[in-house]
Parts: structure tokens; C-alpha cells; sequence
């Protein structure tokens, strides 16, 4: 029980610093360098048709390339995305429970040949899920905001 809460303690403070980072404006007080760094990115952005990236290059909106059969949340607002090394994250926001969404999720991925893998941590203020397809995995990390009365959702898929 003890290793389930330090679990998603920390699941819910990565999800906190993912949204408040992609809510982040742009410093447009440093030096030249910094300014030119930024209108750099911008255009790289532009040219791959993204509009719009702060300085950590999370980008506003859902991915071009977001696979098609993994389902975005139901009734979910697209915060952002970011692409790295360990696959695109994406992070929306839901007036729906951890539990309701995770039901939905799967339902649907299962319906796209997904398999569900094990060590599934989810209670109802949130929690992580995994699934996998041929060499492609999915994850699924959901915290619900009591006071917000919503649900944070990260989507991350290579």
C-alpha cells in the first residue's frame, strides 16, 4: 500500500510539472541570443507544421502524426505535446474520474489490437497504464485535481 502511494505521488507530481510547464509563456526579457534562439525554434515549429512552442518545445495542440488508432480521451481538451527521445507526449484535460477514462481508453485500444500489459497501478485519484502492438507501446498516466474537480491525462506513445 505504502509503495502504491509514493507510486502515484509521483505520477501526479510529473503530470504537474508537464501541465505547468506547457503553460509557461516565453521570457522575452534575455539577451539577443536567447531572442534569436527562439525565433529559430519558432521557424523549425512553422516548417513542420507546428504553430506554436514554448521554450521547453511543448507544442500547443494535438500532434499531426498522432497514431490514428489510439484513441484521444472522450470529452478531453488537448493541452500540448512534446516529442523526445522516449516517444511524443501528449497531455489533455478531462471533467471525467481517472477511472472513467481508463475504462474508455482501453475499451477502445483493445478494439485496435492493443494488448493491455501488466502492473496496472490505478485507484480513483489516478494512476498508469500500459499496452503494447507489435513493437509500438502506448502508456496512459491519469491524476484527478480535487480541487479543479478534473482529471489530468498524459498520453505517451513510440
Amino acid at each position: 500500500m505504502y509503495k502504491n502511494k509514493i507510486t502515484l505521488l509521483l505520477i501526479v507530481v510529473f503530470l504537474a510539472g508537464i501541465y505547468f510547464a506547457g503553460c509557461g509563456k516565453k521570457d522575452t526579457s534575455g539577451t539577443s541570443d536567447k531572442k534569436e534562439d527562439t525565433k529559430t525554434q519558432d521557424q523549425k515549429n512553422q516548417s513542420s507544421g507546428n504553430t506554436s512552442a514554448n521554450e521547453l518545445g511543448i507544442t500547443e495542440g494535438l500532434p499531426k502524426d498522432y497514431p490514428s488508432d489510439v484513441p484521444q480521451p472522450k470529452d478531453a481538451k488537448c493541452m500540448g505535446s512534446l516529442v523526445s527521445s522516449e516517444g511524443t507526449t501528449v497531455t489533455f484535460e478531462s471533467e471525467q474520474k481517472p477511472k472513467d477514462i481508463l475504462s474508455d481508453f482501453t475499451s477502445q485500444l483493445d478494439k485496435s489490437g492493443f494488448k493491455k500489459s501488466e502492473g496496472e497501478l490505478m485507484s480513483d485519484e489516478g494512476g498508469l497504464a500500459m499496452w503494447t502492438k507489435d513493437k509500438r507501446e502506448v502508456s496512459l498516466m491519469l491524476a484527478w485535481d480535487k480541487d479543479k474537480s478534473k482529471s489530468s491525462i498524459v498520453v505517451t506513445y513510440k
